[in-house]
């Protein structure tokens, strides 16, 4: 087909939803739940698409302390990964917990009173294999140590930073796509308008949709069972270009 170019992400693993009650969660900044283990995903390393503005809400009927630590990464040695968390650091260490000698405090029911906390990753590794993040948000007592058990709550949470050089591509740079699960939804944020469409692993076409630029939600409660393909087109160039990618 003239002029057509085809992105494709191919979720391998099946959508699996839990009743876990947690006692907070991560919002984007309309108030979307980001779900736990949830990747978003960049093909920029500039501002503003590259950086994500989260907030920390507080489901309990108390007020809690959090803290969050980078569990791994690859392809980056941290330098250049902007992270707020009530105070901004520009590189970041596997093992440390943010912020430094500190902890955020948040009000039942609320979110932190700091505005501006996100991730922005502004090192481009090398060229040829992703740079990932995966980051742990805790609950911790008034010494700063973390609170392990809680009953029927889950006192953390994770959170994965996901760049692709290979998404830099002439062909697939208009892309900068950050996607994740919210319930029985999949958030996908675009910088333009696109054509959604959804296929079962068999190549059956299943759903199709045009999404607008900005955040859109997709319900896939019918498919949460499923391995599903979904595929973008937008008209330019002709070309087709493929991404694989696991979700938790």
């Amino acid at each position: 087909m003239k002029n057509l170019k085809i992105i494709i992400l191919l979720l391998l693993s099946n959508f699996t939803f839990s009743q876990i009650d947690y006692a907070f969660i991560l919002e984007d900044t309309n108030g979307n739940q980001i779900a736990d283990q949830s990747t978003l995903q960049f093909s920029s390393i500039e501002y503003p698409d590259a950086s994500f503005n989260f907030y920390t809400r507080n489901l309990t009927n108390e007020s809690i302390r959090l803290k969050a630590e980078v569990i791994s990464m690859s392809g980056t040695d941290g330098s250049s990964m902007e992270f707020c968390f009530g105070e901004c650091y520009y590189s970041v260490d596997v093992g440390l917990a943010y912020p430094i000698g500190g902890y955020v405090t948040v009000q039942a029911g609320e979110t932190q009173i700091s505005t501006g906390d996100h991730f922005f990753n502004q090192n481009p590794g090398d060229g040829e294999n992703p740079v990932e993040f995966s980051f742990r948000f805790f609950m911790v007592d008034e010494n700063g140590d973390e609170v392990v058990s809680i009953p029927e709550l889950q006192t953390d949470y994770f959170i994965n930073y996901y760049y692709s050089s290979s998404l830099n591509l002439e062909d697939i740079d208009y892309l900068n796509l950050i996607y994740y699960l919210q319930g029985n939804n999949i958030i996908i944020k675009i910088n333009s308008p696109i054509n959604l469409k959804i296929y079962d692993i068999a190549g059956k076409l299943i759903y199709s949709e045009l999404l607008e630029q900005g955040l859109n939600s997709i319900d896939i409660h019918d498919l949460k069972q499923k391995k599903i393909i979904l595929s973008f087109e937008t008209q330019a160039n002709n070309k087709i270009s493929t991404k694989k990618i696991i979700v938790p």
